[in-house]
């Protein structure tokens, strides 16, 4: 650790602006390698959806008030498609109900996730972005939860025992007083950190900004480096990643275009180890077998 640059993201799962960052934060992955830890603090996007919604929307009632909410969310979301390219789908987005006020559930979640197995926990944390934001479902339910807890193959006894008893809210609260204790007050923010030097960030910055306070932080040591573009570096990405962007994929190796990426992966495709999943303006890579 000592050694490693320690990038903290504070964000929400059911965040588009940390979805369009993927691809950054693939990019980070592959050309640092060794050299980056990620870790996520949840901070908590919508508290309370009351707060959120138009006073006069309620003199129609909740139901009224929380369905032209979603329709304004929506609209957020799809504008956010234009910062990273991963395909935003809101048909019939419906994330917040008179029962499902708050996104505290999908911050519990990644926070029991982690409790159950912390290895696969991000990658639970992306399949629960990808449920929200791409098949729009409506992840603030728990059986909608639950349903990438088996995609993520998190054992669910496991997973339900530390989101039912407390353990995960414990923790999903310490997250949120890390949030206050450094005046958080957007999202996404990212604290790094290299030895005793750190930077508090709270604002979307890009690779090239990333870049240069990693070598600022340590002196120059740390610089990116080009991955292997082969079928092994794939591979391992994959295994990190078995649900991945072409768009992540084309920034991690540095390619032109998509048509280089699917050229690229083509030999996996053939050999039946992924499979491609068409997501409208933009399709998905997934490992077939890995749950």
């Amino acid at each position: 650790m000592d050694n490693k640059i320690s990038l903290v993201t504070f964000t929400d799962p059911m965040m588009g602006l940390s979805y369009e960052c993927e691809p950054i934060f693939r990019k980070l992955e592959t050309h640092f390698a060794d050299r980056i830890e990620f870790h996520y603090v949840m901070s908590l996007l919508v508290r309370d959806v009351y707060e959120m919604i138009d006073p006069d929307d309620l003199r129609f009632g909740k139901e009224v008030a929380i369905k032209n909410y979603n329709a304004r969310l929506a609209e957020i979301y799809l504008a956010e498609e234009n910062l990273g390219g991963l395909p935003i789908n809101m048909d019939g987005f419906q994330l917040f109900s008179v029962d499902e006020i708050s996104s505290a559930p999908l911050n519990i979640a990644y926070k029991a996730a982690q409790l159950v197995d912390a290895e696969k926990a991000d990658e639970f944390l992306y399949r629960l972005r990808y449920a929200t934001i791409v098949d729009c479902r409506p992840t603030t339910r728990l059986q909608e939860i639950l349903k990438v807890v088996v995609k993520s193959g998190l054992d669910i006894k496991k997973f339900l025992a530390a989101y039912n008893d407390g353990s995960a809210e414990k923790n999903f609260q310490s997250d949120l007083q890390i949030c206050r204790r450094l005046g958080i007050h957007s999202l996404p923010s990212y604290l790094i950190q290299y030895k005793d030097k750190g930077a508090l960030v709270q604002n979307l910055i890009d690779f090239e900004t990333f870049a240069k306070i990693f070598s600022d932080l340590s002196g120059g040591e740390i610089k990116p480096v080009p991955p292997q573009k082969n079928i092994e570096t794939l591979q391992d990405i994959l295994e990190k990643h078995p649900l991945i962007s072409h768009i992540e994929l084309r920034e991690a190796f540095g390619f032109v275009d998509t048509a280089q990426v699917r050229n690229f992966i083509t030999p996996l495709i053939d050999s039946g180890e992924v499979k491609i999943i068409d997501a409208g303006r933009g399709w998905f890579l997934e490992k077939i077998g890995r749950v």
